[in-house]
């Protein structure tokens, strides 16, 4: 039977199957392929062929009986906190994440104090106990919650997970943060969940909640480009593509959704093939920026705006979802966790065992940095220009200077093979960290011509043990060169072209 609801579908999955295929055709950098080799199909036409097609796939099709889109908002996203009940039948999503390691405000100054796991406890309290002769509040989180790689940020990491483990979220969409370290680090009794996982070993592919007599389907999609995606890992994030749209439309027929939710990290293009799709109900997003001071709490493509969580943890979305038909709809309401929402008693016993850790840690790197300054052999550039002052302004504007942010960027900063190439003097006494040596960090001074502690101490009666000013032949230096400029890590080298970038 033809309905306009089936029509509206298959325009829908037909424009986001054509935007997903010319998205991988662009990806892939080749042009259409048609049946006559000699014609080119330009993308506008591909794409509408698609739609076209799919519309009358659309106008038949019966056995995904999907809910209407009701996902559309206003562009807003900065309102005020309010804790009444939504009413009778009205289903709420409080939406979260993207803490980035803050855990809670500083207290350094009385402005900005804002954010914080404590608080976060004790608005998620009060909005259940608003809700108490309704349906529960559907919590859910857009992941990004683990600091940047540290020491310390080990111990946020345990912090974090016992306070979500708290919350009792019903999804977690791991982050870049988080997957940046692995698998391994993520607590097994937290709902983590992504649905375009090729592999199917690590996270669930989607969740299931049931309110006011709904199913409801928490879907999870976070874009190959912000992750960096290592082949041991156990996880392999698969792009939108039509297979992967139909898969997931086949996955909400046969589990029955009456409602679905989905949790978003991409870029504007993913979120528009994605909304175009007609698949879910709710579309929440992950916030991409850092920059607390300049909250943006929505995303604006073609097919609407968006709710955008607030980076840094500093509120949380309140989002309507309807328990019976569809109402109208609207982006929901940022509620700020300033201090009008008092830290949580639960947190304390958390915090303080955390702040008890972080003291010791403390106290460990002094230890560590005692016997390291004692015994290292090395001095690091800054001792290295006081005296070389025409050298170290060559060496601060090449690209040896940033060797170690350039492994940061591909996510190998923790890969000690990777790492030894890229600082000075790793496992012989230089480098250990960026948090306790990072005098070390980069292709420095030592790395040509030796350790030069003892030399910057006595110039003229100890001189480095490798290269020397006047004394070092052309052989000499190409060896050192060759200790890291070798086989498939450098393959272009040339002793004469690189020491030209460098010369001094």
């Amino acid at each position: 039977m033809i309905s306009r609801t089936n029509v509206r579908r298959g325009i829908a999955m037909g424009i986001a199957m054509g935007i997903a295929m010319g998205t991988a055709r662009g990806n892939d950098r080749r042009p259409p392929i048609s049946a006559c080799r000699a014609l080119v199909v330009p993308y506008w036409l591909e794409i509408g062929l698609t739609a076209i097609g799919l519309l009358a796939m659309g106008a038949f099709w019966q056995p995904m009986d999907l809910p209407q889109p009701i996902f559309a908002a206003t562009e807003s996203g900065t309102g005020t906190s309010d804790l009444q009940p939504t009413g009778a039948g009205m289903l709420e999503i409080l939406a979260g994440g993207d803490l980035r390691g803050e855990i809670k405000p500083c207290g350094c100054s009385p402005e900005g104090q804002i954010g914080g796991l404590p608080r976060r406890l004790t608005f998620l309290a009060q909005a259940f106990a608003a809700e108490r002769d309704g349906p529960r509040p559907i919590l859910l989180d857009t992941g990004n919650n683990f600091p940047e790689p540290s020491d310390q940020g080990r111990l946020k990491i345990d912090l974090i997970q016992t306070l979500l483990n708290r919350d009792r979220p019903e999804a977690i969409l791991p982050g870049p943060n988080e997957l940046a370290m692995g698998t391994a680090l993520l607590d097994p009794g937290l709902p983590y969940m992504v649905s375009n996982d090729a592999m199917g070993k690590a996270f669930a592919p989607f969740l299931t909640v049931e309110r006011a007599g709904l199913r409801i389907g928490l879907f999870g999609y976070i874009s190959p480009e912000v992750v960096y995606q290592m082949f041991s890992q156990q996880y392999r994030l698969e792009s939108i593509s039509p297979a992967w749209l139909e898969r997931v439309a086949a996955r909400i027929a046969s589990e029955g959704h009456d409602r679905t939710i989905l949790l978003f990290r991409g870029n504007d293009l993913e979120l528009e093939t994605l909304a175009a799709s007609g698949l879910f109900d709710r579309i929440i997003v992950g916030n991409p920026l850092d920059d607390e001071l300049n909250q943006v709490t929505t995303r604006r493509v073609a097919a609407g705006v968006f709710p955008q969580v607030p980076t840094k943890g500093q509120g949380l979305y309140r989002i309507p979802l309807a328990g019976g038909p569809p109402v109208s709809p609207g982006v929901g309401t940022v509620v700020w966790l300033t201090d009008e929402f008092a830290d949580h008693p639960a947190a304390l016993a958390a915090f303080e065992e955390y702040d008890g850790r972080v003291k010791g840690l403390f106290f460990a790197r002094l230890e560590t940095l005692e016997r390291q300054n004692s015994a290292s052999p090395y001095a690091g550039a800054a001792t290295c220009a006081a005296c070389h002052p025409k050298a170290n302004d060559v060496w601060s504007s090449s690209r040896h200077a940033h060797a170690l942010p350039s492994l940061e960027a591909v996510g190998k900063q923790f890969d000690p093979e990777c790492v030894a190439c890229h600082v000075v003097g790793m496992e012989r006494g230089g480098f250990l960290s960026q948090d306790l040596t990072p005098q070390l960090a980069g292709v420095q001074c030592e790395n040509c011509h030796g350790p030069a502690k003892a030399h910057a101490t006595q110039p003229m009666a100890v001189k480095p043990d490798r290269i020397q000013r006047g004394a070092a032949t052309a052989g000499t230096a190409v060896a050192v060169c060759r200790d890291c400029h070798v086989g498939s890590h450098s393959p272009v080298f040339a002793f004469g072209t690189y020491w030209e970038k460098i010369a001094h």
